[in-house]
């Protein structure tokens, strides 16, 4: 993995930061987690998109996308079911959600056009969909990420929605996943971290998962080998409970169908492993994390006159 750093002319996008997940000269490893596995056993087959048999508890009933009153007007292709949770009891108003840069008028779109212009067609191909999603990074702490899906890969953009620029990218070739986990986000047993009573998903691109300590002790480290994404808090306005642009859901099953695609074009006798269960986040006592996030540091908006 390395990191590279691409000028551009242009004034909204200054000097951001890309990393390049990429490793064509290793073949995809099989998850060491049991669960269902998609694989694409033959690409000279008349398939179009390989059948996935699910491990865990049914999802709720599928999503209804008539959202009246909602801001934003993107649907989903196709109805999806809901199978991570959400907080129970969260509400954010209309105040509280205006208070979102990404929320302003236009302020997505916009910044999807200025992330796409980082796209390469011969490497990414075409884009298939773009989505406002939270990270959480290997420190617990919970970050606003634009994620756009391409046929090729994920690209995840760190957005300043108040300069309207990018401060990171770093892209992750969908042939080198081995892993795609889906469930609610738990703490080690004897961690004294609240608990966070929602889920999500994790990718994975590498069977060991043991980080060295410069890895584990640099909140900055941009070579960690999975991904941890939530909904957006923007979900949880009433508006916006069916936009499936902060729906980690809706990139969930747009994710699993483009994975194997490519995987019957690139990588056509391995399998990705697709688990659904509970997803560990190894925090013990991180006070630093608790306050970040119950700050939404991590976001941009607009704080009092304050805007950060």
């Amino acid at each position: 993995m390395a990191e590279q750093t691409e000028a551009k002319s242009e004034m909204q996008v200054q000097n951001p930061v890309e990393v390049h997940t990429d490793s064509d000269d290793r073949p995809v490893q099989e998850g060491h987690f049991v669960g269902a596995t998609l694989q694409i056993s033959n690409p000279s087959e008349n398939t179009d998109v390989p059948q996935v048999d699910f491990q865990g508890p049914p999802g709720p009933p599928n999503l209804d996308r008539n959202r009246p009153g909602s801001v934003y007007g993107r649907q989903s292709i196709k109805s999806a079911t809901s199978r991570t949770s959400m907080k129970p009891g969260v509400i954010k108003t209309d105040i509280t959600a205006d208070t979102f840069f990404c929320y302003k008028e236009n302020a997505f779109d916009r910044a999807v056009g200025v992330c796409q212009e980082l796209l390469k067609p011969d490497l990414d191909g075409k884009l298939e969909g773009a989505w406002l999603l939270t990270e959480i990074d290997h420190w617990n702490n919970d970050r606003e990420k634009i994620v756009l899906l391409t046929e090729n890969s994920i690209m995840i953009f760190k957005f300043h929605f108040i300069l309207n620029k990018i401060e990171e990218c770093k892209r992750i070739m969908l042939h080198i996943v081995n892993q795609i986990a889906i469930g609610d986000f738990l703490y080690p047993d004897y961690s004294v971290m609240p608990a966070r009573e929602h889920g999500g998903i994790q990718l994975r691109w590498s069977k060991d998962t043991n980080l060295t300590f410069g890895q584990r002790w640099n909140p900055w480290c941009s070579d960690i080998p999975w991904l941890t994404l939530a909904h957006h808090p923007l979900l949880y306005n009433p508006k916006e409970n069916e936009t499936v642009t902060y729906n980690v859901d809706d990139f969930y099953e747009s994710l699993v169908q483009a994975t194997s695609k490519c995987f019957e074009k690139k990588q056509p006798q391995q399998k990705v492993v697709i688990v659904e269960g509970p997803i560990e986040i190894e925090c013990y006592a991180g006070i630093t994390s608790t306050i970040f996030n119950q700050s939404s540091l991590g976001f941009y908006r607009d704080r009092n006159g304050l805007c950060y």
